[in-house]
């Protein structure tokens, strides 16, 4: 195994395909916030509830989850940008 790889985060691996359309990826954006959104309603209720209180870990696996999808979305939103940028460029010149 690859030391440098062996305490990568799965966000650090992830990145969008080469093959990917040029633009912003709106509905990938919109799904992932979607998720980070239901994984914060999950811990919300958590909050608002007469039922047990969660371990720790758990709730620190939920923030690390919702920190690995805002990860995720600042790529999606870099990528947008990045692909969109030589657009605006060539269309501003005209």
């Amino acid at each position: 195994m690859n030391c440098s790889q062996g305490f990568t985060l799965p966000e650090d691996l992830l990145c969008v395909s080469k093959d990917a359309e040029a633009g912003v990826p709106i509905d990938a954006i919109t799904c992932a916030i979607d998720r980070a959104d239901s994984v914060l309603t999950l811990l919300e209720d958590h909050f608002d509830s007469d039922k047990p209180r969660l371990a720790d870990h758990i709730i620190s696996s939920v923030i690390w989850d919702v920190r690995g999808t805002l990860g995720l979305i600042k790529t999606l939103a870099m990528h947008g940008d990045a692909s969109s940028a030589p657009q605006v460029q060539t269309g501003g010149a005209q």
